[in-house]
């Protein structure tokens, strides 16, 4: 369900309920975000290349056969 309410400025605000809370009685409380834009918040930044260098080590053996696994290797 989609619920409209107007603030006190007389500007429109919807969002949806949740189905278990209609019907409820609700008190909405609505509070004002500074210098934040919709879309901003969502944006993820992209990696920059060489960003993960030094933070994984690999083996001096990585590509010796695990012993493990001789007998499905045979």
């Amino acid at each position: 369900m989609i619920r409209t309410i107007f603030t006190p400025d007389s500007e429109q605000v919807t969002f949806p309920i949740p189905e278990k809370y209609i019907g409820a009685e609700l008190e909405i409380i609505i509070f004002p975000i500074k210098d934040v834009s919709p879309v901003s918040a969502f944006v993820q930044k992209k990696p920059v290349f060489g960003c993960a260098k030094g933070k994984f080590k690999m083996a001096n053996d990585f590509d010796a056969p695990i012993d493990d696994f001789m007998e499905y290797m045979q």
